[in-house]
């Protein structure tokens, strides 16, 4: 510890007191002298603290006399406060700040500082007592200015924080700071981990900045202020990165850097703006947002060029003042190109006395700098013309922007042609996919139609062998099985595409459980599985959705309870679980006595083509896409699929669906018998020979009379001829297939347009089916079909439609009621011109086979141009028939040569009908246009 002068001179002369030392030390008066001038008070203090005598400063600092202060305890003059500090030097000496009572009861701050006590035996221990009023307050201001502006930080919206160079710790956050990157804990990571990846060496090149003198830098000496500016991505709490304005600013002791002050902007919406601003192509406000705009004047009669400062600058000119150049000068700092066409501009503005406005390039240091100069003529008194006055504005943003914009086009472009070929390779190969099951639909099917109807009807002969009954049962249930397996990869194929649409119609549920058991009811019975069904007495008798949907879930799911059960029972329950917004909850349940299923293999089951094990599907059969389809009808559905079952204890499959309550609760009429309540004339189109006569006796057998065609011309013919009740017609067949016949008979005359045709066909995807509607099929039968499914068709369409309808007129080739809406709006001359431009397209139009392409290209042509203008007119007809004739592809052609021929024919048959009744129309224009002649009457 370093000792004063007292303390040194106490411990030479021991106990002969500190004013003997002095005394010696300085001599004579010398000591009382130095002592009265002493601003600070210096007192002896023994070893219990108490003092022994002080210099006259006692009543300046205190307020009382010296000879006062003999035997007072130091510590009784110390605020109660201090005192435990007092008695920290007193026993081991040094300093301490603390409060002193004065005489008049208020309390001082000043320093005492007290030797140690190992000082040598007996000698006196010094006091001094400093006056620390002025320190205090200094201090007092500085605590007070660091709330200021802490309680500043604090309120300040951007982020301020400050952290520690040589850790990256955090040792300050303001609360916008705490905000967005959380609560600082003790541990808070370096600050390298709040920045974005991409923006960390611009933001350390900042940090650098700051810490490096300018002058310096060279040298890489300190600085004693500066700052560094960048702009960066921080991190928020939520992991979300926004633009910021950085600054930071070096906190430093002396030449060594202790840590940073930083702050942080919000500007993440103006970049943003500024962003879409750009993209959006927006030149008007970029030119806003550009540099400022300056003021030119031209003087026409001393050829010079007065330039406000804005402008100067613009022209890489000194921007403090104004520039003034001859026009010669001026025209040299434009870019050599644009030089001739400003020229021309001012010579045009002053010929013409209007306006000029040019875009320049004026060559600055660095570059080039696009201006655009708005001027007017000015004039003297005399008319002359003596200068052009305008604004000269920097475009070179807007300028980047455009062609920023021609880039981005193009790459936009690029990326849409991009886009648009990897959407057509996925169509076609969503095109090819479909093909494929179409085909293997159909080439399956097909076959399967007749196998399964053969065997069917050779196992119900009468008469027949039970060995050889046997092997027809057999045979049937195998062609059934190769079936299911079909229907199912179609089934799965459909509802993973999405392609599976919902029908919400009402039905009734105990009419779907009985039926769901009475499927599964013959196989049950095989194995004597006692089967049972339970219904919750509160459910609904009717419900919302889609019948056929949920019972192919239901049996499913009973098929597999039946399958997997050697003995024992199947249970199928339905239980109400109240009622919501979307309406009634219900959970199906199938509960059987099976063989059960392992926890460890239960996760597979509802995947596609999934199994619990191999010896699974080589004991009970399958394909394992049962489930699987399951799930994706019930996730349609909104609802929830699962299972509860363990090895050997059997098997829970539930259903969980909230289905509406249908308005009409009443009981549902009973179902129609499986044969049709009436026996009709059908026609059966049909081109392979066997399902033909597969179907010849199916429909002979329930009583209805059947004429054949084996394909789409005689089917068309057959329809012409003859009134049938219903047409059962093939798609797929040589020369004209099913939709085209349907599409031809839809245009005949009278009532054999509106007979119900049924597409008979192996390809049953969804848009196969839709394409069939689209053709003006009504419904389809899938193949192979059995004769209860056969049944339930006829019986659904024979009702619903008049037994041999009478034959009607064909109806008329104009649309009256268009037409003379037509008539209304306009004059008669104005009609009369449009109908006559309608027969001149008619009248031979259309010429031509179209066996080539090219001529198949010129007919469509010819056709497009008669759809609008027929239509307008009222020729419906007309213009369906051409619409078709170009809707006719090349590839429809490529498929069906006749496609177009037949398309073609029936476009020129309206034509012909449509020639003929504009001529009679224009005759009833002139009639009603012709003077009626003079009467009298009496």
């Amino acid at each position: 510890m370093t000792r004063t002068i007292l303390e040194c001179a106490a411990l030479r002369e021991g106990r002969s007191g500190w004013r003997a030392a002095l005394g010696r030390l300085f001599g004579g008066g010398r000591a009382e002298r130095w002592l009265a001038a002493c601003p600070d008070l210096v007192a002896e203090i023994d070893r219990g603290g108490r003092l022994v005598r002080a210099s006259a400063a006692s009543r300046a600092l205190t307020g009382r006399p010296p000879d006062t202060l003999a035997g007072l305890a130091l510590a009784d003059l110390v605020h109660p406060e201090d005192r435990a500090g007092l008695a920290s030097i007193v026993a081991g000496g040094g300093a301490l700040m603390h409060r002193l009572a004065h005489a008049d009861g208020r309390w001082i701050w000043v320093e005492t500082r007290l030797s140690a006590p190992e000082a040598a035996p007996g000698a006196p221990r010094i006091a001094t007592i400093r006056d620390a009023a002025a320190r205090q307050d200094t201090e007092a201001s500085l605590r007070a200015s660091r709330a200021h502006y802490r309680a500043l930080a604090d309120t300040l919206p951007q982020l301020v924080w400050m952290e520690r160079t040589d850790t990256g710790e955090t040792v300050y956050a303001n609360p916008a700071f705490a905000r967005y990157f959380g609560e600082i804990g003790p541990g808070r990571a370096a600050r390298e981990e709040r920045y974005h990846p991409d923006d960390r060496p611009r933001i350390a090149a900042a940090l650098l900045q700051g810490s490096l003198a300018q002058g310096n830098a060279a040298q890489g000496n300190p600085m004693e202020a500066g700052s560094g500016e960048a702009q960066g991505r921080l991190r928020d709490r939520d992991g979300a990165y926004r633009w910021h304005q950085l600054s930071f600013q070096p906190l430093r002791k002396d030449d060594t850097l202790l840590g940073w002050l930083g702050s942080a902007l919000d500007i993440d919406e103006i970049l943003a703006a500024r962003k879409a601003l750009e993209e959006t192509g927006d030149l008007l406000r970029l030119a806003q947002e550009a540099a400022g705009a300056g003021l030119f004047d031209l003087d026409l009669v001393t050829r010079e060029v007065t330039l406000a400062p804005e402008s100067a600058r613009l022209h890489g000119l000194p921007g403090d003042r104004p520039a003034v150049i001859a026009l010669g000068a001026w025209l040299r700092r434009l870019a050599p190109q644009d030089r001739k066409p400003a020229l021309k501009a001012l010579r045009g503005a002053v010929a013409g006395g209007g306006t000029f406005d040019i875009a320049f390039r004026v060559l600055v240091p660095g570059g080039v700098r696009w201006i655009q100069a708005i001027g007017r003529l000015g004039r003297d008194a005399g008319g002359r013309a003596v200068r052009v006055t305008g604004l000269n504005l920097d475009i070179s943003a807007r300028k980047d922007a455009e062609a920023g914009l021609v880039a981005a086009k193009a790459a936009a472009e690029a990326a849409k042609a991009a886009a648009e070929a990897a959407r057509t390779a996925a169509e076609r190969a969503n095109a090819a996919k479909t093909d494929f099951l179409s085909a293997m639909s159909h080439e399956i099917r097909t076959p399967l139609n007749a196998v399964i109807g053969f065997t069917g009807l050779l196992a119900q002969a009468d008469g027949l062998e039970p060995d050889l009954r046997r092997y027809a049962s057999l045979a049937r249930a195998s062609a059934g099985g190769l079936l299911t397996l079909v229907n199912d990869i179609l089934d799965f194929s459909s509802v993973e595409a999405g392609a599976v649409s919902l029908r919400r119609d009402p039905f009734a549920i105990e009419a779907l459980a009985e039926g769901c058991l009475g499927v599964v009811g013959a196989a049950a019975a095989e194995k004597s599985l006692a089967v049972t069904c339970t219904i919750d007495a509160s459910l609904p008798r009717r419900l919302v959705g889609d019948e056929a949907r949920l019972r192919q879930i239901l049996i499913n799911l009973l098929n597999n309870a039946v399958k997997f059960t050697p003995r024992g029972s199947v249970a199928l329950s339905l239980r109400h679980e109240g009622s919501g917004p979307g309406g009634e909850r219900i959970r199906f349940s199938v509960a059987d006595t099976g063989i059960g299923i392992p926890a460890d293999k239960q996760g597979r089951l509802f995947e596609r083509f999934s199994q619990v094990d191999s010896s699974i599907r080589r004991d009970y059969g399958g394909t394992g896409l049962g489930l699987a389809i399951s799930r994706r009808l019930v996730e349609a559905m909104a609802g929830e699929i699962g299972l509860i079952s363990a090895a050997g204890r059997g098997s829970t499959f539930w259903v969980t669906l909230t289905l509406p309550r249908a308005e009409d609760q009443a009981a549902p009429e009973p179902r129609a018998a499986a044969m049709p309540a009436r026996t009709g004339r059908i026609l059966l189109v049909e081109d392979i020979e066997v399902n033909r006569e597969l179907a010849c006796l199916m429909l002979r057998k329930a009583g209805h009379s059947v004429d054949v065609a084996v394909d789409g011309f005689q089917a068309v013919r057959a329809v012409e001829a003859g009134a049938y009740d219903l047409v059962l017609m093939d798609v797929q067949m040589p020369g004209l297939d099913g939709p085209m016949a349907t599409r031809l008979i839809r245009c005949l005359p009278g009532a054999a347009a509106q007979v119900p045709v049924i597409a008979m066909t192996a390809n049953v995807l969804p848009d196969q089916v839709q394409s069939f509607r689209d053709a003006g099929m009504d419904d389809h039968l899938g193949k192979p079909f059995t004769p209860a499914e056969l049944s339930a068709m006829l019986a659904r369409w024979l009702d619903r439609a008049p037994a041999a309808p009478a034959a009607e007129d064909e109806p008329a080739s104009l649309d009256r009621t268009l037409y003379d809406g037509v008539r209304a709006f306009l004059p008669a001359e104005a009609v009369r011109r449009l109908l006559g431009h309608l027969a001149d397209q008619v009248t031979g139009a259309l010429v031509g086979e179209g066996r080539e392409a090219a001529d198949r290209a010129r007919l469509r042509f010819e056709a497009h141009g008669l759809v609008s203008a027929a239509g307008m007119l009222g020729f419906a007809a007309l213009s369906r028939a051409c619409a078709e004739l170009e809707a006719c592809s090349e590839e429809e052609v490529a498929r069906d040569a006749s496609a177009f021929a037949m398309a073609l024919s029936r476009a020129r048959a309206r034509c012909t009908a449509a020639a003929f009744e504009t001529r009679r129309l224009r005759a009833e224009l002139d009639a009603a246009a012709a003077p009626a002649g003079l009467g009298l009457t009496a």
